[in-house]
């Protein structure tokens, strides 16, 4: 089955990145329910401090051009595009509007044979 990567990012300007109230114990309950369904396959937070690498310079991040922040992500299975974001829309910082996820299908990974790596970009 597919699998989607979800970031989750937030206005630079949030005080908070949790939802607001019991959102700590819904975004729990969204995860253990995930989890059960065996649809959760990863997920993680990211501390707020971070280096920006790119060609012959490493400064520290996050991108200072971007108005909002990637906060953490989160890996789900679902049979397409679709189903997936309908799995991240009752997430209840989508839900509560703190933030919002950004949900593309992994379209690679590291188990990925490097002939599909290439074909993907063009070079086989």
């Amino acid at each position: 089955m597919p699998k989607f990567v979800g970031l989750m990012t937030f206005p630079r300007d949030t005080s908070s990145a949790e939802p607001a109230g019991d959102g700590i114990e819904r975004y729990f309950a969204w995860q253990d329910e995930l989890r059960a369904s065996g649809k959760l396959i990863a997920a993680a937070g990211l501390d707020p401090e971070s280096r920006v690498v790119r060609a012959g310079a490493i400064t520290d991040g996050p991108f200072t051009e971007a108005s909002e922040i990637v906060a953490g992500y989160l890996v789900v299975e679902a049979a397409d595009l679709d189903e997936a974001a309908k799995l991240f829309e009752t997430h209840p910082i989508a839900v509560d509007g703190v933030g919002m996820f950004v949900v593309s299908e992994i379209a690679l990974d590291l188990d990925t044979p490097r002939e599909e790596h290439l074909r993907r970009f063009g070079l086989s």
